[in-house]
């Protein structure tokens, strides 16, 4: 189904610029490891362009577990002091939640040095050296500037690091003349070359968007269940005003990324126990802007539409452009009113849970005075339990996955480091 919303190209600057809302060094990081990890692959040959793109995409995503584990403005303190948690969270995310449940592994491995892993008998065990080296690679040249010579890595072969990988390395060295073009920038261009050949499934396509999804549980666990509890809000919603397949599908997909905006908000503003001050709720507003220009020219134009109104009111009073009824559809109208009550029935940092009575209270008062759309609003207000209940029973069906992530955290990280 994503195939007729997204391109795969589309779909792998979507993530890039998804992690870059939480910390654009280390998507760049990740970018740089990519390149380097592309060019020793081409080197080692007999891959496809389309694989190596696969294996681009993981190398972008390495790091993803220092966004829970990790203060990310601190890599070479965690890189070098501990990194272990943010390898096995990462791990863990890419098995459970993305489609790259057989390569996940090699972001276990990661910074797991080549002495010990010699009995370890894995199918990406090649890849992952490439990997280990790319990283350090790209830590080194950013921390040493000019002093920075990749021959250093000689002292660790056989230890630290593979040696057919730090071979692979020199033919890249050799060959791209990788750091030259790390070091002007027009690595990326060959960067961009390569993505042009990412080559996604369906199937593949919709486990990438969920992970997207799931992202917002980096920065706030809460976060996930609300995003989730929505989408199916809107399902429900839907199903009941007999909405077509397709339009049910764009706002699923909207959905799914509306508050991937959320991200890039500090932490202390969304979990402050308290009323915010104007500036604070302009900084939280900003949310919108942020993901409308993260998904802005990759997906198509109606599910863009249908995620950026998700605070917009029928009356005017909504962000950020204050939209008015005659403005905005039906689809729109779906989004904004599963949002706002899958807000009023969970507990904020700033106060308790609002009850039924409140909630359609809300609601009837909204349409009344035209803040809510009124055929929506009150589609859900007559089936009001039916929605509630099934809404949420499928949202804790997909939460068990997410939930399972965080279990096993503690158990892998104990496993692993006893």
């Amino acid at each position: 189904m994503a195939i007729e919303y997204i391109t795969s190209k589309n779909l792998f600057y979507l993530i890039c610029d998804t992690l870059k809302l939480m910390d654009e060094s280390l998507i760049k990081h990740g970018t740089r490891v990519s390149y380097i990890m592309s060019k020793m692959l081409e080197c080692k040959g007999g891959y496809e362009k389309f694989e190596i793109a696969d294996f681009m995409l993981l190398g972008v995503l390495h790091d993803i577990g220092a966004y829970k584990t990790d203060n990310v403005r601190k890599q070479l303190t965690y890189e070098a002091k501990n990194p272990m948690p943010h390898s096995i969270y990462g791990y863990l995310f890419l098995k459970y939640l993305s489609p790259l449940e057989e390569q996940s592994k090699m972001i276990l491995y990661h910074h797991v040095d080549t002495d010990k892993l010699q009995d370890v008998d894995y199918q990406y065990k090649p890849e992952t050296e490439i990997l280990k080296v790319a990283e350090i690679m790209d830590i080194w040249h950013m921390a040493f500037v000019e002093k920075f010579d990749y021959h250093m890595i000689e002292r660790y072969i056989g230890t630290k690091f593979d040696k057919r990988a730090c071979e692979l390395l020199y033919q890249a060295v050799e060959q791209y003349d990788i750091f030259n073009k790390l070091t002007d920038g027009s690595y990326y261009n060959e960067f961009e070359e390569s993505v042009e050949y990412v080559l996604l499934s369906d199937e593949e396509k919709e486990k990438y968007l969920r992970m997207l999804m799931y992202t917002t549980g980096l920065k706030k666990e809460s976060m996930v269940a609300d995003t989730i509890e929505t989408i199916y809000v809107c399902k429900e919603i839907g199903r009941k005003m007999q909405l077509s397949e397709m339009d049910s599908a764009e706002i699923y997909y909207a959905a799914l990324v509306h508050d991937i905006g959320t991200l890039a908000i500090p932490e202390d503003i969304i979990d402050a126990p308290r009323k915010l001050e104007d500036a604070e709720k302009n900084l939280i507003h900003t949310h919108v802007e942020l993901m409308h220009k993260a998904i802005e020219g990759k997906f198509s134009q109606n599910i863009v539409d249908i995620a950026v109104a998700h605070h917009e009111r029928f009356d005017g009073s909504g962000y950020p452009k204050g939209l008015k009824g005659s403005g905005m559809n039906t689809k729109q109208a779906i989004l904004q009113t599963a949002e706002t009550v899958v807000s009023m029935i969970n507990d904020k940092p700033y106060r308790k849970a609002y009850n039924k009575e409140d909630i359609m209270e809300e609601l009837n008062n909204g349409i009344v005075s035209g803040k809510y759309d009124g055929v929506v609003a009150d589609t859900f207000l007559r089936y009001y339990d039916e929605i509630v209940e099934k809404a949420f029973q499928k949202a804790q069906v997909t939460l068990t996955t997410h939930q399972r992530l965080l279990r096993n955290y503690e158990q892998v990280y104990k496993n692993f480091t006893k």
